[in-house]
């Protein structure tokens, strides 16, 4: 049993690898070899007003790599001012832990810190659903945020695409300029901070949403014709850029059959389903997400085996929503890690034994 800390996943995790992770997972899923469990949450009041407990939950298996794993999530959350904080045990700690098991015998491998992977795996779901969609000439990025999600998202485009500019804007203005300057320094592209959403998003040929927003984050009247647009949540994307866009693909769907036992909200607070304690009035706090309402949209497994197409022409507006799957691309790019963690020693290593027992469950 290995434990892995964000230090030794970043040691070996960098982005070309993780696409390929996720492609050699999404190859497994083509062929029926993979399989996944959707995020689903709990929530329970913390005797406080202004905020809610959140435990989240994912799994999946890649057979390629031989691996299952369970994420898991423990937070306390509040959504104020349009926006959704977190924190665990104090503002500033977080607790994500991915914990891996051999396939072929069920022996525990690995447990993981989440936080670098989980912003990986991310940016490169981003970046291979704007691989299938844009334009193979679009080269200026317009980014809307400035944290760790977006900064994965410019590093996965640019595996994909030839960027030649990239325009951030966020509404901290030290945030943006930063952002813009480890753009230039880190990945040599040309960058710039915008004052404004409009000007990141006017006269690019890909749009990026990477926000803690709770609504849309742009107007849709801004986008160019031909323009790919890709988000981190639904909560990002309004009716109106649905209407006007000529394709939609998520990354994954899901159903998760439930009965009336436990007071169940889908699509709460971005979860796929979320199994909610607490009374009524402690329930309406928890705002809801955005549901696909004109029904499930068509998966980027459907656009890969053919049965619905992709980009027609120059001009289609196209939205990569890039949600779904989490379970299996935690699987994919764990296994991608401990592969290379096993060739270099990484991490402490834990008694195999301490994990299993003689009793039968």
């Amino acid at each position: 049993m290995r434990l892995l800390d964000n230090a030794d996943v970043q040691s070996v995790l960098d982005m070309r690898g993780t696409i390929a992770a996720l492609r050699r997972g999404y190859d497994d899923l083509r062929r029926g070899e993979a399989t996944y469990v959707p995020r689903i949450d709990m929530f329970a009041p913390t005797g406080r007003p202004h905020d809610y407990y959140q435990w989240g939950s994912m799994a999946g298996v890649s057979t390629a790599y031989g691996v299952a794993a369970v994420r898991i999530k423990s937070d306390v959350v509040s959504w104020e001012g349009g926006t959704t904080e977190k924190y665990c045990v104090q503002p500033g700690r977080y607790c994500g832990l991915i914990l891996c098991f051999r396939v072929s015998d069920g022996a525990p491998l690995a447990l993981l810190q989440d936080g670098y992977l989980q912003h990986m795996r991310v940016g490169a779901a981003a970046g291979i659903g704007t691989d299938a969609l844009a334009r193979t000439d679009a080269g200026i990025l317009g980014v809307l945020g400035s944290g760790g999600m977006a900064w994965t998202y410019v590093e996965a485009i640019a595996q994909v695409r030839r960027l030649t500019e990239v325009r951030v804007f966020s509404p901290t203005p030290q945030h943006r300029t930063a952002f813009a300057g480890r753009v230039r320094s880190e990945l040599g592209i040309e960058a710039v901070a915008v004052p404004e959403a409009e000007q990141a998003v006017r006269g690019t040929g890909i749009v990026a949403t990477a926000t803690d927003s709770m609504g849309p984050t742009f107007d849709p009247a801004w986008l160019d014709p031909g323009t790919h647009v890709v988000c981190v949540t639904r909560r990002e994307l309004g009716d109106a850029l649905l209407d006007r866009a000529d394709v939609v693909l998520q990354l994954g769907v899901h159903t998760v059959p439930y009965g009336t036992e436990v007071p169940m909200m889908e699509w709460a607070a971005g979860a796929i389903a979320s199994y909610v304690s607490g009374s009524p009035e402690d329930r309406r706090r928890i705002p809801p997400g955005r549901a696909p309402e004109r029904g499930a949209w068509p998966t980027l497994l459907d656009l890969e085996t053919g049965r619905v197409p992709g980009r027609r022409s120059d001009t289609d507006v196209t939205v990569f929503v890039a949600t779904g799957t989490q379970g299996l691309q935690f699987a994919a790019v764990a296994g991608h890690v401990l592969e290379l963690a096993e060739q270099k020693e990484l991490g402490r290593r834990l008694p195999a034994e301490w994990f299993l027992q003689d009793i039968r469950d």
